[in-house]
């Protein structure tokens, strides 16, 4: 079938026309939207902050059964915890539009640095004081640094600045190809184009998560009233068609390389042929999220017994949280050669892998993906028989396809890297990261406080030459995601012909323009203890109170927020 675009495409005759009413709708509401007052606009996240309340608890329940999780089980909260970035998100819009609504600036006085080295950083978390006491117990600190050349002044001047009088560059109609491995994405994905692109957007749901369409009918039901929202579903023929429709003016997705060429390039020998002279199928505005290999760089130094456990704890999560089926999932840990606790380390890691309850793929191709990781490797550990829970062993002078494939399963894999001294052992790290591992989406660096100040100059320098669009300093730089008023995607620098973790970043409440990366901070030995803990069995509940208190603004789901938190 002939689509709009001219190319062949896959969807049946009575979808194809669905999908065209979908565009013409939005199309026509399209001046609507970018004439809706900042008041409209705030008034709409406020009331979906209300349906999100209503329907999380389905949102959950659903994706559980989806996902085969016991709902009492340790797997089953972190369904909550991946559905709060959406309700992150809603709250740092309407903390952001409002203090532009009120005629203050976007910005916090005395958010905005700059660093010795001429670099400006601003600081995005927390953003107001109610988030401080929140999260006091876990430290979390961040800043969001941005582009060299870019000054203090203009940070300031170009925040949000489409809601100060400049308006949107290029509003129109927004695909988005949402992803299918969490329950939050294709919510946060259409509130971008919204929000933060003044567009309006037909979300494509993945078939793997198109149980969310309901629920997001419901949320999104007065941008869907008003021809601003259409949520369709479809496999990659669907998305194809939409994404070369000429009623569609940019596409926006969270997936994989491999999605984005077919789609930029087409397929096969012809699409080769394509990139290689510069000749796109698809020549429209297009960003895209599209994970990596990420690290974690454990440096050595003094650390306790209880240490090596919290620190084990913290990395085996990084792996198993969705069952490793995360763009920002640890693929591969970084550990100083010679180092007295590697080995111990390693030992507190396989037996977390070993003994934390069960829970199985669901994401298609996974099979596969581990076969070509494991295949051909000398030293594997299957730590969960008969087939999943991977420790694979890797030389680092060698090519393996867990330095350039996203396995996007539970398979880790382990380097050792000379460590002389800590500062060359991080400049190995920062090396071997930056040109053996294909991506830059997000590394995650632990050092112990009393290292972290005799090496200051080191871990400083590490910190800026990590290309990676997310860094966390001793907390999982994935959470870099879910705060919302951070950034999140690849490095800039990626091109249409090498698009790597992707361009373009979401998140970012503030609006700043040209950002570099976010570089995310946390306590080493924190007063709590954090959700990014594997055996941290009360992330469900706290998720669940904190996701109602910040929507609702019930004081009576604060206990449920902190008891969890204190139990731990």
């Amino acid at each position: 079938m002939q689509g709009t675009s001219g190319t062949d495409v896959g969807p049946e005759a009575a979808q194809v026309r669905g999908l065209d009413v979908a565009v013409e709708e939005l199309r026509a509401g399209l001046p609507g939207w970018v004439d809706a007052s900042l008041g409209t606009r705030l008034r709409l996240l406020r009331v979906v902050k209300q349906r999100l309340a209503a329907e999380a608890d389905g949102i959950v329940a659903a994706a559980c059964s989806a996902h085969g999780l016991d709902p009492d089980g340790l797997w089953a909260g972190d369904q909550w915890f991946i559905l709060a970035p959406f309700a992150f998100h809603l709250q740092a819009l309407d903390e952001v539009l409002g203090r532009v609504s009120a005629g203050r600036d976007p910005l916090p006085a005395g958010a905005v640095h700059t660093r010795p080295d001429g670099r400006v950083t601003v600081d995005v978390w927390p953003p107001t004081r109610l988030d401080q006491a929140l999260f006091l117990g876990y430290g979390w600190r961040a800043s969001v640094w941005m582009r060299p050349g870019t000054t203090g002044e203009r940070v300031r001047g170009e925040a949000a600045r489409a809601y100060r009088g400049a308006g949107f560059d290029a509003s129109g109609v927004a695909l988005v190809l949402a992803t299918g491995n969490f329950t939050a994405g294709p919510a946060t994905d259409a509130l971008s184009m919204l929000y933060h692109e003044g567009c309006v957007a037909i979300v494509k749901l993945n078939p793997v998560n198109a149980y969310l369409r309901p629920f997001l009918e419901r949320a999104f039901a007065e941008f869907i009233d008003a021809g601003w929202v259409r949520f369709v579903e479809g496999g990659a023929d669907v998305g194809s068609y939409l994404a070369h429709h000429r009623g569609v003016d940019r596409v926006h997705m969270t997936g994989c390389a491999t999605t984005y060429d077919a789609l930029v390039w087409g397929t096969g020998q012809q699409g080769e042929a394509n990139r290689a002279v510069g000749r796109p199928l698809l020549d429209k505005p297009f960003t895209a999220e599209l994970g990596g290999v990420n690290p974690v760089i454990v440096v050595p130094g003094r650390w306790t017994r209880k240490d090596l456990r919290r620190q084990a704890e913290r990395i085996v999560y990084s792996k198993l949280q969705n069952t490793g089926h995360l763009c920002s999932s640890t693929q591969i840990l970084v550990m100083p050669e010679g180092w007295d606790h590697t080995d111990v380390l390693l030992d507190e890691i396989r037996h977390l892998m070993r003994t934390l309850d069960p829970a199985a793929p669901f994401y298609p191709g996974t099979d596969a993906k581990v076969e070509r990781a494991i295949t051909d490797q000398p030293d594997v550990e299957a730590l969960l028989p008969p087939d999943r829970r991977y420790l694979v062993h890797l030389d680092p002078d060698r090519e393996h396809s867990l330095f350039t494939d996203d396995v996007f399963a539970d398979v880790l894999g382990t380097v050792r890297l000379p460590a002389p001294t800590v500062a060359d052992y991080l400049t190995n790290a920062t090396q071997f990261a930056n040109e053996r591992l294909t991506g830059t989406l997000a590394a995650t660096i632990l050092i112990d406080p009393d290292t972290a100040k005799t090496e200051a100059e080191a871990l400083d320098r590490t910190v800026a030459g990590l290309r990676y669009g997310a860094i966390g300093v001793n907390e999982w730089a994935s959470i870099a995601f879910g705060l919302r008023y951070t950034t999140w995607g690849g490095f800039p620098g990626h091109t249409p012909q090498s698009i790597g973790s992707g361009t373009g970043v979401v998140g970012n409440a503030f609006m700043l323009a040209n950002p570099e990366k976010t570089v995310l901070t946390g306590p080493f030995r924190p007063l709590l203890k954090s959700p990014t803990l594997a055996t941290h069995r009360g992330r469900g509940p706290m998720f669940r109170q904190l996701i109602s208190f910040r929507m609702t603004g019930d004081l009576g789901a604060l206990p449920g927020v902190l008891t969890p938190a204190l139990r731990g």
